[in-house]
């Protein structure tokens, strides 16, 4: 049964302005310390932390629990399986969230462009 769909768009500049002005990048707040390391590892780093930072924000609107802050942001990581589809493994208070909701599955589906990232998130019982 499907508990939750959330979604997000984000502008590829927006991330990128944010990287040029050494935005909130400390592990932990917005982006994990793997997360930071892909995406360095990525031709056009932006557009990766773009996507993730959309898949997060996509978590938070499917659960329903509103805007998260930072912090809440970085217990919510980005991870490759070994096929390369992503998934979402959570700590902390989204844990938490996701546990109080019933949450046993997530779904997460990612998309960029040169200007825009996405994210779309479906959370099964």
């Amino acid at each position: 049964m499907i508990l939750g769909i959330g979604n997000d768009v984000l502008e590829v500049s927006r991330m990128a302005r944010e990287v040029a002005k050494g935005g909130p990048f400390r592990p932990g707040e917005v982006f994990t310390a793997a997360e930071l390391a892909y995406c360095d590892s990525q031709r056009y780093p932006a557009r990766h932390l773009a996507a993730r930072f959309a898949a997060k924000e996509a978590l938070y609107k499917a659960l329903g629990t509103g805007a998260p802050t930072p912090g809440a942001l970085g217990q919510v990581e980005v991870v490759r399986r070994a096929a390369g589809a992503p998934t979402l493994v959570l700590s902390g208070s989204a844990r938490q969230a996701a546990a109080r909701r019933g949450v046993t599955r997530i779904f997460v589906s990612l998309a960029h462009t040169p200007t825009v990232a996405s994210a779309v998130v479906v959370l099964e019982h």
